[in-house]
């Protein structure tokens, strides 16, 4: 990993990404169908890079969260189908369908005015119906849904393509709760009336979900942070084969001499303690929270240095933050600094930030503006 540019920059491995895709599909074996997640410009990996290249790759399809974000894919030349999973706001209707992305719908209204776009431009519309399950605010309550299927279905320009549903259980890692979860999906799909027929794609398992919820696989799966090499719960241990998708890296743009008592930040409190030592250095790497937001509030966390890891001490400020390399003497200027990824022997990765400073680890990447990102490896048959 080395790169002249100043600043912190973000390096995608779209081999990785291509390889945790397969992985995926041997796990899940024959007939499982994969959306990818690519809401939140894929996590930060940057939307458009991870939606070509899961397309090489032959992904079932895309999901985000909302009309925009299905729109700029669409701009771009995405041609997979994508799922929009928030429920559609009525005056989204027509430009989804213009578009061509398939709604997400939770309610009646929202079912007629896709039916009504649908009708003026003359052409069908792809509909997933999203039922709650222990989440509030998260989808139809389960005593609507065969009412909202069959009125989905009564329309001549919606197809029915998909029911699903966002379980909380898989995220907590908690048993009790993905058992009934699971069980009370089932339980509706099995009680389905005799004209409510089950819709082609019925889907509730995420990334979390891909190790602790197996009974919950139905006809497709949801994932975003196993495509990307994030572990978001433990799930008692197993094994999780994949690889993480994104470094970042940046440089040593200035060392200086650190004294007890020197001011590391802006608060009263981020000065040097006098820890029985005069003397020591610190790295200024060019990188702050308006770049990686969890610096804002960084706990115990360093980036790797000559294969070693130096604290970040202080507080960052909004474009840079010290790291103490009092025990790297040979720390030069212009040494990479990386901040997730690995040097060396050594590794830092999202979820031991994560854990360090109370964060989700898919949180971690969500990256500022200024962070550039340049793409590696091949998938397919790209150039």
């Amino acid at each position: 990993m080395t790169n002249d540019v100043a600043g912190c920059h973000a390096v995608l491995h779209l081999d990785r990404l291509a390889a945790n895709l397969a992985m995926a599909r041997s796990i899940l074996g024959t007939g499982g169908r994969i959306l990818g997640v690519v809401k939140a410009n894929a996590y930060g990996h940057g939307a458009l890079a991870v939606s070509r290249a899961l397309e090489r790759a032959g992904i079932d399809g895309l999901a985000v969260d909302s009309l925009d974000e299905g729109m700029d894919l669409r701009r771009e030349g995405i041609a997979s189908p994508i799922l929009v999973m928030n429920p559609l706001c009525p005056g989204d209707a027509s430009p989804m369908i213009a578009a061509g992305l398939t709604a997400t719908v939770s309610d009646a209204e929202a079912a007629e005015a896709l039916q009504s776009a649908a009708r003026r431009a003359g052409r069908p519309a792809g509909v997933h119906v999203r039922v709650r399950s222990d989440g509030a605010g998260l989808g139809a309550d389960r005593g609507d849904v065969a009412f909202l299927l069959r009125r989905v279905r009564g329309f001549a320009n919606l197809r029915l393509d998909g029911l699903f549903t966002h379980m909380i259980g898989p995220y907590r890692d908690d048993p009790v709760q993905i058992g009934r979860e699971v069980a009370g999906f089932r339980t509706l799909i099995d009680r389905l009336p005799a004209d409510v027929p089950k819709p082609p794609f019925v889907h509730a398992v995420t990334s979390p979900g891909l190790f602790n919820a197996p009974g919950a696989r139905f006809d497709m799966v949801r994932l975003g942070a196993v495509l990307y090499g994030i572990r978001m719960v433990e799930a008692g241990g197993a094994p999780f084969p994949f690889r993480p998708v994104m470094e970042l890296v940046s440089r040593v743009a200035h060392l200086c001499r650190l004294e007890p008592g020197d001011d590391i930040g802006y608060s009263p409190g981020a000065r040097r303690r006098n820890e029985g030592r005069s003397g020591g250095r610190a790295a200024m790497i060019p990188v702050g929270y308006a770049d990686l937001p969890f610096l804002l509030r960084f706990r115990d966390s360093a980036v790797l240095i000559r294969g070693r890891r130096a604290p970040l001490i202080g507080e960052a400020f909004m474009g840079k933050v010290l790291a103490d390399v009092t025990d790297i003497p040979e720390a030069a200027l212009g040494d990479e600094a990386v901040f997730v990824g690995t040097q060396g022997i050594e590794t830092i990765t999202v979820e031991d930030i994560g854990k360090a400073n109370g964060i989700r680890p898919s949180a971690i990447l969500m990256l500022g503006p200024r962070v550039a990102r340049r793409s590696v490896g091949q998938v397919g048959g790209e150039e």
